[in-house]
């Protein structure tokens, strides 16, 4: 008897196989079995061109492995990842050195992505794992703080709220996770929650030990805020460097000084990136005085920012 079909949306490049009911995965060796009828198996197109009955160990692994690093939350997820996990190990291994060799290194977002979804299968297998979570959760905030991806800053952060309160609900002492939700609520506009995450870790902390929480808690009691939540700011600037990139000088200098105008964003989220795109603006507008000026604010920001050094030097030559 076949499983019955569902309605399942085909991964790119992948096909469904629908096993029958009493099937069994033998492994290599054939000394072990592992049941798998009922369950939809994923696989390759050309393994699925290529199939000739039942797919074999070796077909059955590289689907649902290629199924869950592209989409972990898919239907029959946590049956896949047991499946990995009972039959085929090496796989497992691989997506754990996988985030461990992306874990801290400088990498572009779609490496950020392949890593949240190599935690996220890992997290399928120990759900009450508070360190899994507080890892998703810290790589989306890094993700939501990129300038390459300041168009994604909302849904990003929303998702690094999402998994950094289960890591608090699991480990409620765990300051780590505290500090970084309390990060994320404060980018989101959620000030209440951010000082209460952050009011015990200042309160249990040696003199300067609170990593400059004090000073943004005591900002947040004052009411010393952005006039409008940081996640909003952030869009905005992806959108002006959307504008930068399609021609539009015009549209992407006005939004990029109406975020600047923010003396607590200014202050609290300088960079010099924002400057320079500013001073590109304003170069492209055949406005160089003020080019000139915004380069050099880029520089004391950063004065590593190599464009606007060159940039400088040309319009100063």
């Amino acid at each position: 008897m076949m499983a019955q079909r569902a309605d399942l949306t085909p991964f790119r490049g992948m096909k469904y196989y629908y096993p029958p009911d009493d099937a069994e995965l033998v492994f290599k060796d054939g000394t072990a079995r592992v049941s798998y009828g009922g369950l939809p198996i994923p696989l390759l197109d050309e393994d699925y061109e290529t199939l000739d009955g039942e797919p074999s160990y070796d077909v059955v692994g590289r689907g649902i492995y290629q199924a869950l690093r592209a989409n972990p939350d898919c239907s029959f997820c946590e049956r896949y990842a047991a499946l990995l996990r009972d039959a085929y190990p090496h796989f497992l291994a691989e997506l754990a050195s996988n985030a461990i060799m992306l874990d801290g290194k400088d990498v572009e977002v779609p490496y950020l992505d392949r890593k949240i979804n190599c935690l996220k299968v890992l997290a399928l297998l120990e759900p009450e794992n508070a360190g899994l979570p507080l890892e998703i959760g810290k790589t989306f905030l890094d993700r939501g703080l990129r300038l390459s991806a300041l168009h994604l800053s909302t849904v990003s952060l929303y998702r690094a709220e999402h998994f950094l309160r289960r890591a608090v609900s699991f480990a409620p002492d765990d300051r780590n996770a505290r500090r970084l939700l309390g990060e994320v609520c404060y980018l989101l506009g959620k000030y209440d929650d951010a000082a209460g995450l952050w009011r015990d870790i200042v309160a249990g902390s040696g003199a300067g030990d609170a990593g400059g929480l004090a000073g943004r808690l005591a900002r947040i009691e004052e009411g010393r805020l952005p006039l409008i939540p940081t996640v909003d700011y952030l869009e905005a600037v992806g959108v002006a460097f959307s504008q930068f990139q399609a021609g539009d000088f015009e549209e992407s200098l006005a939004i990029l000084q109406d975020v600047v105008r923010d003396p607590v964003f200014r202050e609290e989220f300088a960079a010099a990136e924002i400057h320079s795109v500013m001073g590109k603006c304003f170069t492209e507008l055949g406005m160089p005085k003020y080019a000139e000026e915004e380069f050099r604010e880029a520089l004391r920001i950063d004065p590593e920012h190599e464009e606007s050094r060159s940039r400088l030097a040309h319009l100063t030559a």
